[in-house]
């Protein structure tokens, strides 16, 4: 009936577990509607922001969607068949380093707080 600590743990979890899979199915998207989602980030990023509003959208954008569109920039100067592979490649490996994030923060609440 009440707030309990590992309510508040539980939230915590999915809200990380949700930045950590949005940033990597951003980069599917990317992987299949390249140009598209691409275009997509770049009209939604003020350059350069002026007011609050727009800073906070900066820092919105980029903390959901940014890792995708950071690593396919890198590996923009490579022809189209390497830049897919690489970016592949880079796809798995972030999603083991968020599977692994995920579980080192939850194991570190549940140690923590409980």
């Amino acid at each position: 009936m009440f707030w309990h600590i590992e309510d508040t743990i539980e939230v915590i979890e999915i809200g990380v577990g949700m930045i950590l899979s949005t940033q990597f199915a951003y980069g599917c998207t990317i992987v299949l509607l390249e140009k598209t989602m691409l275009g997509f980030y770049e009209l939604s990023i003020y350059t350069p922001p002026t007011t609050i509003f727009q800073k906070i959208t900066n820092t919105f954008q980029k903390g959901l969607l940014g890792s995708g569109y950071f690593i396919y920039t890198k590996i923009g100067k490579f022809n189209w068949f390497v830049r897919k592979i690489l970016f592949l490649i880079a796809l798995a490996v972030q999603g083991i380093l968020s599977m692994t994030l995920y579980y080192i923060i939850s194991g570190l609440l549940e140690g923590i707080f409980l």
